[in-house]
């Protein structure tokens, strides 16, 4: 679960004069530490242990292979410490792996590469949207995943990559970082497709039913496409760097991977303002509805009022008392009266019928 804003605030004000690379764990209260995998893989085995020992990982690397770590929950920030003098990784970096707001980034430095990006789901219990912190520092011997929590999304990958038939030697550790970073870039596809389909639903409800009100669905349709391009805009801007440092830890044969990835983002952010155009033109149709409603309910009201306008003009002018009135002596004037009312009425009605105003 997300932590409040004002929560997050409270959190890092505290480091307000503090030395670069205090560490503040604003996951203290939303995640634990679950687990620590170490998967390797060659031409022609794999391994995939769980790390209880820092002390030993190293030992454990398999050189001449692939060794991806998975650091899985970041709520326990004496183990990212340890984890981090093991590996010598800068504090400025654990203290990004620790701030659960960062903004997705690319980073290098002659040791490492750090990359930064949010895992968006779709909660559907509360229909709500929530992020999952993810981090990968690329090393020339690993790459490490650091988890907020832990996720199903790449248990395929997994699975094919521990397949030795299927995991050629070109499993390397900047194409595995490819993988993820894309699987993570397809899962917002899937966001879309779920929007897409909302916002098709809301406007056929507006197209069928002129008295539906969909505003509130529309303003939620709103602030969630708003989320998803806060999120997905920092990660094209970080790919996009990552492409232009020509990064020393991605081989150049698979920097075509990473533009894959840049051109599948610009779609996503080109889809987001065609969604933003669409729930635009679905607010219009929402305020058209509303307008021709108070029109007929106008036209209605006015057409009863134009047939006893003149009814009432007829029925006031015999309302008056004055002394004389000739034809009120008469024994078939009132009778007349209210055949003559009556009648009135119903040729104004059919003419408004003629003429097609309802």
């Amino acid at each position: 679960m997300k932590i409040p804003q004002n929560k997050i605030f409270k959190l890092m004000k505290t480091k307000a004069g503090a030395p670069p690379g205090t560490l503040i764990n604003t996951f203290a209260q939303t995640s634990v530490h679950e687990s620590t995998r170490l998967i390797s893989v060659s031409d022609d085995s794999n391994q995939d242990i769980i790390i209880e020992d820092f002390e030993k990982l190293p030992s454990r690397l398999w050189p001449e292979a692939t060794n991806w770590l998975i650091f899985t929950g970041l709520g326990d920030i004496d183990k990212l410490e340890h984890l981090g003098s093991v590996f010598q990784i800068n504090p400025l970096i654990i203290e990004d792996i620790l701030n659960a707001e960062h903004l997705p980034k690319a980073e290098e430095t002659d040791e490492f590469l750090f990359f930064v990006i949010k895992i968006l789901t779709r909660n559907t219990e509360t229909d709500s949207f929530e992020t999952n912190h993810v981090c990968f520092l690329l090393g020339k011997r690993f790459i490490i995943t650091f988890l907020q929590r832990n996720t199903s999304l790449f248990d395929n990958f997994i699975k094919r990559i521990k397949t030795v038939k299927e995991s050629p030697h070109h499993y390397t550790h900047d194409y595995i970082l490819y993988q993820l970073i894309d699987i993570i870039v397809d899962h917002y596809y899937l966001l879309f497709n779920q929007t897409d389909e909302k916002l098709e639903e809301i406007e056929e409800i507006l197209m069928s039913d002129q008295s539906a009100d969909m505003t509130s669905m529309i303003q939620q349709q709103k602030r969630e496409l708003n989320f998803i391009r806060r999120n997905i805009l920092p990660v094209a801007e970080a790919v996009r760097i990552l492409l232009k440092i020509e990064s020393a830890f991605i081989k150049k044969h698979n920097r075509t991977f990473f533009n894959d990835i840049a051109d599948h983002l610009q779609h996503l952010l080109s889809a987001t303002d065609n969604y933003r155009e669409t729930i635009t033109s679905l607010y219009e149709l929402q305020m058209m509805n509303y307008s021709n409603r108070m029109n007929n309910v106008m036209k209605s009201l006015t057409i009863i009022a134009t047939i006893f306008i003149p009814l009432t003009l007829i029925t006031g002018i015999y309302g008056m008392n004055f002394t004389y009135m000739p034809e009120l002596s008469l024994r078939w004037s009132y009778p007349a009266v209210l055949i003559f009312i009556v009648a009135g009425g119903i040729a104004m009605y059919l003419y408004m019928r003629q003429k097609k105003w309802f």
